[in-house]
């Protein structure tokens, strides 16, 4: 990838850390702080519902950028009882200094966990020591199958080493690390897949591994129009999900319905953000291109940053950094604090 192709975001950047979905930080309200530090992804899962992989624009966090928001984020939620989760549009193992910022979040009064999203290829006993002399506490592993041919399918990658992911695994279980396995559920695809991954946690819990130490989180396949999408695999509904998920309890007497108890979640202050509704009209300055040819990052405020999409065939101009437009609301998820708008010249 050329460096054309590449944002660093730090504080000169002007860049918000906060109202863009695929960038900096999500605040949901709750005592979990969720971090994206970077879009960069070393898969193209065919399943991946934010097209990871493909962008025409990648964005890598300055670590001190994000510290000083996180900072802020604690001053206004308590210093306590709070977990930092790091769940990027990408791969956060590629982050050129992931292992400085997950000791430096742990570090910060009140957060007690620190937790990442991982699909586990970059892992090896160097990586695995490395994330334990940072203080991680839990890594999440988007494993979907033990199968290594419909592995390479599902990740659209040629070659899917399941022994070296099976064997990291076990060195992080030997390791201060928590593992969750986090396999997405496609129904008629891996059905007996997700059973060998039911069947695999309880064959460690019974050596004596408890459920805290490994944990197992199954994901229900969900479709996006900016996602790719598998063929011959149509989601099921919620009810549906759940009552398979109940099934497969009595079948093998374990606890599949995991909900924000299991996780210690609970509601706390969140970051003031500008209230819009849909239907709005705001003015924002553009203030960088998006991960796609048809986005920009907009700026409300020096806090709050907006996704502004643009209406086709309009696309990005350099030209248009600086400027301030009239942008349509066509999305604002106050639980998430993401804005979207549409832009129309």
């Amino acid at each position: 990838m050329s460096k054309k192709n590449l944002i660093y975001v730090d504080e000169k950047s002007g860049i918000p850390l906060f109202g863009v979905d695929f960038l900096g930080i999500i605040d949901r309200g709750t005592n979990i702080i969720e971090i994206k530090p970077i879009t960069i992804c070393n898969l193209k899962c065919k399943y991946c519902f934010v097209s990871a992989g493909d962008y025409e624009t990648n964005f890598i966090v300055d670590i001190d950028y994000l510290l000083k928001n996180i900072q802020e984020l604690v001053k206004i939620k308590g210093a306590h009882d709070l977990e930092v989760h790091i769940a990027p549009y990408g791969e956060a193992l590629l982050h050129p200094h992931i292992f400085e910022l997950i000791k430096k979040v742990k570090d910060i009064k009140g957060i007690e966990i620190v937790s990442m999203q991982s699909n586990g290829i970059l892992l090896s006993e160097d990586i695995i020591k490395k994330l334990e002399d940072s203080n991680l506490t839990r890594i999440n592993i988007s494993v979907n199958t033990f199968n290594r041919n419909l592995a390479e399918k599902l990740c659209g990658c040629s070659y899917y080493n399941i022994e070296n992911m099976l064997k990291n695994i076990e060195l992080l279980l030997e390791s201060s690390i928590n593992v969750l396995l986090a396999p997405v559920w496609f129904p008629g695809k891996n059905d007996k897949d997700i059973e060998d991954i039911i069947k695999y946690v309880i064959a460690f819990r019974q050596k004596g591994y408890s459920d805290k130490k490994i944990q197992l989180g199954i994901q229900k396949y969900l479709v996006y129009k900016t996602g790719r999408k598998l063929k011959n695999v149509r989601p099921k509904s919620w009810d549906y999900f759940y009552r398979q998920l109940s099934k497969l309890e009595k079948k093998y007497s374990i606890k599949l319905k995991l909900g924000p108890k299991d996780f210690g979640i609970h509601r706390r202050a969140r970051i003031k953000m500008p209230v819009f509704q849909k239907g709005h009209k705001i003015n924002v300055k553009i203030i960088s291109k998006g991960r796609w040819n048809w986005e920009a990052i907009g700026k409300i405020d020096e806090n709050s940053g907006i996704k502004v999409l643009f209406k086709r065939p309009l696309t990005f101009s350099e030209n248009l950094i600086g400027k301030i437009y009239n942008v349509l609301i066509i999305k604002a998820n106050y639980r998430d604090n993401i804005i979207t708008s549409l832009l129309s010249i």
